[in-house]
């Protein structure tokens, strides 16, 4: 099975390599890696892993936590490799501008799935919950895209978020989503 280990790490030499080297010592097989975001003496790694069923992932999530200095963020299923976002959005916004897709359950699948939230809803603004830094909060028609998740969002999560909102309500006035709350 393939996971996704968050991952705080210091941003200095050698110290990746010491934690791949946890990873590979507990039987994982490391397919990627994507820096999600870097600044103030760490880096936020999404280390995607192929382990041995539920007794691998234990291991290796022992040895990602026994690595001085590393934080596990996160650990759960993957959702596809760094470098299948620009094809998972690309397949999105086809099926919202073919039809196959509404544009609301089109919304909720694309920035959802890409920013692996847990819960993905639209709803009146007046409905929505209070945004933190584990449930982010967007305008999006005239409503409130509101999506969960067990870790926080980043800063540059939050601002792929936002573009890719501005690309679907082009979109959604490329189908006839009218002008008025786009």
């Amino acid at each position: 099975m393939e996971v996704m280990l968050r991952c705080a790490v210091p941003d200095e030499p050698g110290r990746l390599a010491e934690l791949a080297g946890a990873i590979g010592d507990a039987g994982g097989d490391i397919d990627a890696v994507d820096v999600v975001e870097s600044g103030d003496g760490m880096a936020l790694d999404d280390v995607f892993v192929r382990v041995d069923g539920p007794d691998g992932l234990r291991c290796v999530v022992e040895n990602v936590r026994a690595v001085k200095g590393v934080e596990l963020v996160h650990a759960g299923p993957s959702r596809g490799h760094p470098g299948d976002a620009v094809t998972r959005a690309a397949i999105g916004l086809e099926a919202i501008l073919s039809g196959a897709m509404t544009m609301d359950h089109g919304v909720e699948a694309l920035v959802g799935g890409l920013l692996r939230a847990s819960r993905v809803t639209l709803d009146p603004p007046e409905k929505a919950p209070l945004g933190n830094d584990r449930v982010l909060v967007l305008p999006f028609r005239g409503r409130a895209l509101v999506l969960h998740r067990d870790y926080r969002f980043t800063e540059t999560e939050i601002d792929r978020a936002r573009s890719l909102l501005r690309v679907c309500r082009e979109a959604a006035i490329a189908v006839g989503g009218g002008l008025d709350s786009a």
